[in-house]
């Protein structure tokens, strides 16, 4: 029976079960099959059962209001996302490269929520600190170099910027919250929109500025959370001008002694986990209340101690397939991921460290709070507002954490940027160090001899079949020696040696889920090109598969992944 004698509604039906070559096989036998592959319910199909259901990462917000033609594309990239996971040699496109200051380092980068990717935020500090605002078009689309546009500038006089962070949430006012300090002493947060952002006098506005001490760590709409380097954390409504206090269980031995730094604040379910460099914890979602009446101040749910952290993220396992018709993704039944690397004091340590995941689990028994949480207020009334003292509150997570089956080795060394960014589908990236026994004396050619350490006991060997191909191309490559050809291998594996790495490793999640013959084993994905260069900063969007790099030298990569 030919398909051509069945009707349009069945023809419907039947395309969203084919596989992506063959839809787009037989758009081209006809104009009838043509119009038929090009209907978005096909493609909201195809999306449900060949990307959503393996756990590829897919931009969910980008699709809600997207029309066929643009369902397409994203479903597409999507499934080119997910064959670069599944295949280990698969290699990053070439990169775009561009100059965002000159003569110092880029201390943050950030990939702007929305914009389709195309904005990026640097901050570097010259004479004063700076924002920049960068729009990298649409690199999908470019045959050639392309030349990224600035939109704005942000560069007060005489300040200093010491935290940064941007919004999650695209569709927010306020684009990113900076910690400034004038030359007077003032401290202060300030948060900034992006106005006319799309014409030529674009330019960065300030909407609203927090008197305080503390470092911006998270921004959600219009919540932002900012800490200090001890056991506070302020949760404030910016727009609102309300706020309350989580008060950690740890007092400080020493307020001048930075020993438990906030690295991240995460907006859990019907909770807030702040993480330090000593302390996670677990507070319950808090009732914001006005500055000019009493606030409450929250004491943690749940707390653990994973040691010194040097790097940590984290974030929801969300499942693509329990997503709403709004592209929201629930949170009660999703599981927090915690990817941290430890740090050690201890030189006589191996140099291979391990990136441990670690898993808060849902709580079976946690109900929504009563109106009356047990908090104590501000003005020292230790009362309940009800008439009756509530029972103990529930953590909505299980403490403490639960240890993941898989772990990836990470070398130990120097870092100017120790940040781990995990995805919400469990891939990950980090930046990894020259090992901090690459110039071990024995391994040193002293005197030419046949005593030089070899390969097979070298903690810095790699063995050129590991080195991704992508690397060759960037390892730079001594002159071919009279008489025979050059080989590019060996010095793509010195040079991967003996530079920085970004490497990448999926981690339990969605995708592993599907997936499970995935193991975390590390990947380099590329390698630092300068000598005497440092990356300083990086920026992970794993629905884009996109990543911004900051060196030590004011440069700005942005390597796509497909």
């Amino acid at each position: 029976m030919s398909l051509l004698r069945l009707d349009d509604d069945t023809l419907l039906h039947v395309f969203g079960f084919l596989p992506i070559p063959s839809i787009l096989f037989l758009r081209q036998a006809c104009q009838r099959l043509q119009v038929i592959s090009k209907q978005r319910i096909v493609w909201q199909q195809v999306c449900l059962d060949q990307v959503l259901q393996e756990g590829y990462p897919f931009s969910h917000r980008d699709s809600l209001a997207a029309d066929a033609a643009v369902l397409e594309k994203l479903v597409l990239h999507a499934l080119r996302l997910g064959s670069f996971w599944l295949s280990r040699s698969s290699e990053p496109r070439r990169p775009l490269e561009f100059q965002a200051s000159s003569g110092t380092g880029v201390s943050h980068i950030r990939i702007l929520p929305g914009y389709n990717g195309r904005y990026i935020a640097t901050v570097y500090k010259g004479i004063w600190s700076m924002i920049s605002c960068w729009d990298i078009g649409d690199l999908s689309a470019a045959s050639g170099q392309i030349q990224p546009r600035k939109v704005a500038d942000w560069c007060p006089k005489s300040t200093i910027f010491s935290g940064f962070v941007v919004n999650s949430d695209p569709d927010s006012e306020a684009a990113l919250a900076t910690a400034i300090q004038t030359g007077s002493g003032h401290r202060s947060i300030e948060i900034l929109a992006i106005a006319n952002r799309e014409e030529k006098n674009a330019a960065f506005r300030s909407i609203c500025n927090i008197a305080t001490s503390f470092r911006p760590i998270a921004l959600k709409g219009d919540l932002i959370a900012f800490s200090d380097d001890a056991y506070e954390t302020v949760i404030m409504n910016w727009r609102q001008n309300t706020f309350a206090l989580l008060k950690g269980s740890q007092q400080p031995m020493d307020e001048h002694f930075q020993y438990n730094r906030c690295l991240q604040v995460v907006f859990a379910y019907s909770s807030i986990l702040v993480v330090r460099a000593r302390s996670v914890e677990l507070f319950p979602e808090p009732e914001l209340r006005s500055a000019e009446g009493a606030y409450r101040t929250y004491e943690p749910l749940g707390f653990h101690t994973f040691g010194w952290i040097d790097g940590v993220s984290v974030n929801t396992q969300r499942d693509p397939v329990g997503s709403s018709d709004q592209g929201e993704v629930s949170l009660a039944n999703a599981p927090l991921s915690i990817l941290l690397r430890t740090e050690s004091d201890d030189p006589w340590t191996s140099d291979v460290h391990r990136l441990e995941q670690f898993l808060l689990l849902p709580n079976p028994g946690f109900t929504q709070p009563a109106q009356c949480p047990d908090t104590k207020t501000s003005g020292g009334d230790s009362g309940y507002p009800c008439d009756s003292s509530p029972p103990p509150p529930i953590a909505p997570y299980l403490f403490p954490p639960v240890r993941a089956e898989h772990t990836s080795p990470a070398v130990r060394g120097f870092l100017r940027c120790t940040d781990i960014i995990l995805g919400p589908r469990g891939t990950a990236l980090w930046i990894q160090p020259r090992a901090a026994r690459t110039a071990h004396l024995t391994g040193l050619d002293v005197h030419s001899s046949a005593t030089q350490v070899p390969d097979s006991l070298n903690p810095d060997h790699i063995p050129p079949d590991d080195v991704p191909h992508a690397l060759y191309a960037l390892a730079p490559h001594p002159p071919q020696a009279s008489g025979r050809a050059h080989d590019g291998h060996g010095a793509a594996a010195d040079r991967s040696r003996t530079a920085e790495c970004v490497c990448a490793a999926v981690f339990a999640g969605p995708l592993q889920r599907r997936h499970p013959g995935l193991q975390p084993h590390a990947r380099r994905l590329w390698v630092q090109p300068q000598d005497n260069c440092n990356w300083t900063a990086f920026d992970y969007d794993e629905e884009r598969g996109r990543v911004a790099l900051g060196s030590s030298d004011g440069t700005v990569t942005v390597l796509d992944f497909v």
